[in-house]
């Protein structure tokens, strides 16, 4: 017990005093030691106890253990000293598990980390505590641990970087765009595998090059001296410059130069980002030439239109004048040859509207073997005899769907060109070939048109030895009215473009000065079916009930006097609307209508419905010097229907009234 002064109070025998002095080697050891008696009584104490418990020998000696030292009245600890005490097996508390047995404070206010092990001493009656004091153990494996931790967790953090930075890597080298960086002074020190594949520089070369000096194609233009003001000024730069690869050729790049800035605001690098752009730009060119040939297409048609408005009255006019003039044979012969001059300016105009797609189109299924068989024997009579054709066909019927007569004269158009480029030419040859679309042996073109990919082309090849077309003047060669001949008039070609896509295809060419030009023409082929049975019905009639409708008071008048001399009655309407009044007063009247399309208040399609409401059978001819693409969905599916191009010739236009009438 402590009393006010703060020593413990008790009795000390002099057994207890006896005791503590026969083991003086236990001031000497590290650990602390005590010892109690079967009465629980402290009968040793040495120096280490002292200086931990602050608590001298005398002052300890004679005191009971379980009230000096409250902590081991409890259970967990007084049960298992009890039964140490009756000679029971060793006891260690563990400075984990069972926390300051016998408090030992430290310096700091905390308790010492103690390992406590109790064993009964036979020989000496006494319940012996051995104790170590592994503060020092315990904080420096605390120490471990946590640096261990601290490891682990760096290591962890340093795989998930490094793992970050391989997919990073990984990325970058497997980008679309070339990604490079270079020092300050443009040398490379890193480029990925995008970059190797635009340059042709390998891996190994890439840290000899230099950015700047060496693949930056040398201009003086206003961009690339706006990129040097910009690497010298550390500032970021976005544009398009030509990039010339390992092997000398270029291509245009759409590149983004960024500067890499340290912590202390110094420039050590620079990233550069290329992407090569030459396809885009091939698809930008296309595009604008598309757009320019839809203008063109736009145009032409207007123009078309009126041209045969005109022709279709002055052909109606001069057939009239013709009969009127038949006892005159000087005046009926001039009016014959300007009726035929007047039949030449329709076939221009028809190829205008075929480089329009906008021609009559007259589509039936043949096979396009035999059409190219016959072609060459025709193609012949075109070609001089010291030029030589050679003409290969594959075996097997190839079958397809469009007008024989527009791609006749299309391939004739190529065929005349190339015997044009043969003049003056050593050794002249021109050779045709057809057989079916071997991807394997064009991939470039699959890449220029992927749309040769999905179904069955046909490819027809018209090479030749020639002169060959200029580079400049290639991609000119389809447009309208552009010619290099002197006399040339510029719609040949321009129709074959026309003739082609009309029949969804696809028109490629390939030339070199001096080496001759080769014609690609790509024509979708399909399975072949019969054939329908053609009308050979010719047979003529007179006295019909007309009822005429166009917008055009020349064609109108033109038209009426010439179908009124064939011995028809003929009717008259300026416009749909118009048309469909006077139907509606005597439906049962009409025996066919010969109508306009494009008109205004009422176009010819519609009048047309709106009477077929009150004659389903009423048989109609459209007439148009415009876009036939317009209706031609609606004629196919209407019966008892046709459609012809102004200006006509009046006997076909007889021949087709009888057969509509007819039926």
């Amino acid at each position: 017990m402590r009393g006010t002064d703060g020593v413990i109070k008790g009795s000390q025998t002099a057994d207890d005093q006896n005791r503590a002095g026969q083991f003086p080697l236990l001031d000497h050891i590290e650990s602390g030691i005590l010892a109690i008696d079967r009465d629980a009584t402290i009968v040793l104490w040495n120096k280490n106890m002292e200086q931990w418990c602050d608590l001298s020998r005398e002052q300890v000696l004679g005191q009971n253990l379980y009230e000096l030292f409250p902590n081991t009245h409890a259970d967990a600890f007084k049960i298992c000293i009890e039964q140490v005490l009756t000679g029971g097996a060793p006891v260690i508390f563990s400075p984990q598990q069972h926390h300051h047995v016998i408090p030992c404070p430290l310096a700091n206010g905390e308790f010492r980390m103690q390992q406590v092990t109790v064993t009964w001493l036979q020989d000496y009656q006494v319940a012996l505590f051995s104790i170590q004091d592994q503060t020092e153990q315990i904080r420096l494996i605390e120490q471990y641990k946590q640096s261990a931790l601290s490891l682990k967790n760096e290591l962890d953090q340093r795989q998930k970087l490094e793992k970050k930075n391989m997919q990073l890597a990984a990325a970058i080298d497997q980008a679309g765009e070339a990604v490079i960086i270079t020092d300050i002074y443009g040398q490379i020190e890193y480029a990925n595998h995008s970059f190797v594949e635009q340059t042709g520089w390998n891996s190994d070369e890439i840290n000899t090059v230099g950015y700047f000096d060496t693949l930056i194609e040398k201009s003086e233009d206003h961009l690339n001296q706006q990129l040097k003001l910009s690497i010298k000024a550390e500032e970021a730069w976005v544009g398009r410059q030509n990039i010339v690869r390992r092997d000398g050729s270029s291509f245009t790049a759409s590149i983004s130069i960024a500067p890499i800035i340290d912590g202390d605001g110094a420039l050590t690098h620079h990233i550069i980002i290329q992407e090569d752009i030459s396809q885009y730009i091939s698809l930008e060119e296309k595009m604008r030439d598309t757009q320019k040939q839809e203008a063109l297409i736009t145009l032409i048609g207007g123009i078309a239109h009126d041209f045969n408005n005109l022709l279709a009255g002055l052909i109606g006019q001069v057939y009239l004048a013709s009969r009127e003039v038949s006892n005159l044979p000087k005046t009926a012969e001039r009016m014959k040859k300007i009726q035929a001059s007047a039949q030449d300016a329709a076939e221009i105009v028809k190829q205008l509207l075929t480089f329009a797609r906008q021609g009559e189109h007259f589509a039936k299924e043949f096979s396009l073997s035999s059409f190219m068989n016959e072609f060459v024997k025709l193609a012949r009579h075109n070609v001089p005899e010291n030029i030589k054709l050679i003409s290969s066909f594959e075996r097997g019927a190839v079958h397809f769907r469009g007008d024989a007569n527009q791609l006749q004269l299309s391939l004739l158009n190529i065929v005349q060109n190339a015997v044009d480029a043969c003049k003056d030419v050593e050794a002249p040859q021109i050779e045709i070939t057809l057989a079916p679309f071997n991807s394997s042996a064009h991939g470039e073109l699959l890449k220029k048109y992927p749309v040769l990919r999905h179904g069955n082309f046909a490819h027809v090849l018209i090479r030749d030895n020639g002169k060959g077309i200029p580079e400049n003047m290639i991609d000119r060669i389809f447009d309208p009215f552009f010619s290099t001949k002197q006399l040339g008039s510029g719609l040949g070609l321009a129709m074959v473009l026309g003739c082609v896509r009309h029949h969804h295809g696809i028109i490629d060419v390939a030339s070199k000065p001096g080496h001759g030009s080769s014609f690609h023409l790509f024509l979708p082929t399909l399975m072949p079916r019969k054939a329908a049975l053609m009308d050979t019905d010719k047979t003529f009639s007179e006295g019909i009930n007309i009822l005429l409708v166009d917008d055009d008071e020349r064609v109108l008048e033109s038209t009426k006097e010439l179908l009124e001399c064939m011995g028809h009655e003929v009717t008259i309407a300026c416009d749909g609307r118009a048309a469909c009044r006077t139907f509606e007063e005597q439906s049962d009247l009409w025996d066919i209508l010969i109508t306009d399309i494009v008109m205004p208040n009422m176009d010819g399609v519609a009048a047309s419905k709106k009477m077929r409401l009150l004659r389903p059978d009423l048989p109609v001819i459209y007439a148009t010097g415009y876009d036939q693409s317009l209706v031609t969905e609606e004629t196919r599916k209407m019966n008892n229907t046709i459609l012809i191009s102004k200006p006509f010739n009046p006997d076909d236009l007889d021949r087709l009234i009888s057969r509509l009438v007819n039926k």
